[in-house]
């Protein structure tokens, strides 16, 4: 997970320590500038493809595959929705819990109130995603990002851990609850 987004960025770091090297600090600074956006964008992109992947596997977990349930994920939960699961402005995925039902939601909000290096992954994941949208809905050219590539790259590592407490909790084979975990962790 996230190799192909590393790729990109050290692509990017290359890029700018030639530029550098070259005595072209306007050239760096320039590229430096257009790279925010595109890491952004391409960090977005990557999340909607992880989550939306953590999504279409929920029926093959918990409902065995059922056609019926593959089917509604597939043509109802997925296409064009991933922008409806989150409250971007927001700190908190609360909303995103929510959609798997009151216990997920409560378990999953204290998981992450008792766990700050989760709190901060939830936190960057959402800034990630608002200043995507911003980016797009906004004048795209003249939109400024104020974090530098450095600072959005380890955002994007600590968002993984997000990532990552989504797959292990929403795709538990359900004998190994989310509740079990949470009284013994």
């Amino acid at each position: 997970m996230g190799t192909d987004i590393e790729t990109f960025y050290a692509s990017h770091k290359a890029v700018v320590d030639f530029l550098i090297a070259n005595q072209q600090p306007s050239f760096a600074s320039d590229t430096n500038n257009n790279f925010r956006r595109s890491l952004v964008l391409a960090i977005a992109s990557s999340f909607e493809h992880e989550i939306t992947g953590i999504v279409a596997e929920i029926p093959h977990v918990h409902a065995q595959g059922n056609p019926i349930m593959v089917g509604l994920i597939e043509q109802r939960v997925i296409p064009r929705q991933y922008h409806t699961y989150f409250d971007w402005d927001k700190k908190n995925a609360n909303k995103f819990f929510a959609m798997f039902g009151a216990e997920y939601a409560e378990l999953a909000k204290a998981r992450v109130a008792a766990d700050a290096a989760l709190d901060q992954a939830v936190k960057d994941f959402l800034t990630l995603g608002d200043t995507r949208n911003r980016l797009v809905h906004l004048d795209y050219v003249n939109f400024d990002i104020e974090k530098s590539p450095d600072d959005i790259i380890a955002m994007y590592r600590s968002a993984q851990r997000f990532i990552v407490f989504l797959r292990d909790t929403l795709l538990r084979i359900p004998e190994r609850s989310l509740e079990a975990e949470h009284v013994g962790g």
